[in-house]
């Protein structure tokens, strides 16, 4: 297929989808994971997405699409000896899924979404994580029971507040996981244990493939008793491996060991997230000794107009300071949300040090917000400083350089005309610090806009 159809099959698809999706007579509770929302209750009203097919047994047809504007100027810091780098670049992305959801009984369920992925104007052409043809983006069979659950199949999967394990939402194509996943829960209490490898995508129909370098498992297990509500805890065992792992004082076969808690809530006014995690293992011949702590707490003045929440985020994820005495400090943040620090995902969570003040407004029910000045700095200066996608990229590895990486300024926002649509921008600026213009290193500017509508 040359490149020309193919775009055209793509197009045709994503425009079938925004067809389809314009056919919503009314809006429910559309949730981050598709397969979490049950329309069956709406089956025997004026609802074009459910049907009964008999009393026991419900299909509900949705889709997403998503139009999402961005660029760069310069890419990756200026620093590399391409001209596209100092040049910078701006392209956008189009998406769009469909899914069926079957429910039978009250407790089975078989859930298929497809999608469809392109990608115009970037120079040199498109990103693995940004084009597709027609491909799976997820199919499983679940038992959901009152207190035991089990789904099995390709899935999207988000743990806690996405720091290690999120879908990766900036990108065109949403990460997707081959495994299983069951999950007891009673009243507060809930434990998951899972088991996945990350799918690969490959931009022909059908062709997405299962990892077989790269491995995700582990247990995940959330409290909330009233006796210290409201406080509520997480506490969590991940294990990871791939095959070959780079850092800037060690590669190899990464095996991987994460042991996190989380300490989350909200009081009056006050909210706070507080996450810990210690990380041990192996990486070629070297062993791994590695943490991070990150926070982000604020106050909400919901007695004043527009409800303006100062914030501040807090984090260090750990770095490595003897890159020749046989031990990696440097944290992996493992499949993370790469927006963390601002839309544009210039820096990925190794290695680093950042202070992130804020200030959330909404000026209407609708329409969020937010202006943070984000700071940065290497943990240990012997490291290097580290880029997304993950798994982590060194884009500075001298030895000995400055510690300062920078500072950004954003501003963000998201609206909601309607619980189907939303509108969102952001504006990133970023003033190169010591650390990256020792390397050649230049401030960058940042733009996007997004339309996304769920059906």
């Amino acid at each position: 297929m040359c490149q020309q159809t193919a775009r055209k099959y793509k197009t045709s698809l994503i425009t079938v989808v925004l067809f389809a999706m314009s056919l919503s007579v009314a809006a429910s509770e559309y949730m981050p994971l598709r397969f979490e929302e049950n329309w069956g209750s709406n089956c025997n009203k004026m609802t074009p997405k459910c049907w009964r097919i008999t009393e026991e047994t419900t299909l509900t047809l949705g889709a997403d699409a998503r139009v999402r504007a961005q660029g760069y100027w310069p890419l990756d810091f200026g620093i590399g000896n391409t001209m596209n780098s100092h040049r910078g670049d701006s392209y956008t992305l189009f998406r769009g899924l469909m899914h069926g959801d079957l429910r039978v009984g009250k407790h089975a369920q078989m859930f298929v979404q497809f999608g469809v992925y392109d990608e115009s104007g970037r120079r040199g052409g498109a990103e693995i994580t940004d084009q597709s043809n027609l491909d799976l983006q997820q199919g499983f069979l679940a038992w959901n029971g009152d207190r035991f659950s089990l789904r099995a199949g390709r899935q999207e999967v988000i743990l806690g507040t996405s720091r290690l394990i999120a879908v990766r939402e900036g990108p065109n194509i949403r990460l997707a996981f081959d495994g299983a996943r069951a999950s007891w829960k009673q009243g507060p209490y809930r434990i998951d244990a899972l088991a996945f490898r990350p799918v690969f995508n490959k931009p022909e129909a059908f062709d997405d493939v299962t990892s077989k370098s790269q491995a995700l498992y582990g247990l995940y297990a959330t409290f909330a008793p009233k006796s210290i509500a409201p406080l509520k805890i997480d506490l969590y065992w991940l294990g990871y491996e791939r095959d070959q792992g780079r850092f800037a004082a060690a590669q190899g076969r990464e095996h991987r060991h994460s042991f996190g808690t989380r300490l989350f809530g909200s009081v009056k006014n006050w909210d706070w997230n507080l996450e810990a995690v210690f990380q041990i293992g192996h990486i070629g011949n070297q062993t791994i000794r590695a943490w991070t702590v990150a926070s982000d707490t604020g106050f909400t003045f919901t007695a004043l107009p527009w409800s303006p929440r100062p914030g501040l985020k807090a984090d260090i994820a750990s770095g490595d300071k003897k890159p020749d005495d046989g031990q990696l400090g440097t944290f992996n943040a493992l499949y993370p949300n790469p927006t963390y620090f601002s839309e544009a995902a210039l820096l990925a969570p190794g290695n680093i040090m950042d202070l992130q003040p804020s200030v959330t407004i909404k000026p209407v029910p609708t329409l969020t917000l937010i202006l943070g000045w984000n700071f940065l700095w290497k943990h240990y200066k012997e490291d290097a400083v580290y880029t997304p996608p993950a798994p982590l990229v060194a884009i500075l590895e001298t030895i000995g350089t400055g510690r300062y990486i920078g500072d950004q300024i954003k501003l963000e926002g998201s609206y909601r005309p309607h619980p189907q649509w939303e509108i969102r921008a952001a504006a990133v600026h970023f003033n190169t610090g010591e650390a990256l213009t020792q390397a050649g290193g230049r401030n960058v500017d940042f733009f996007m806009t997004s339309l996304a509508f769920r059906w």
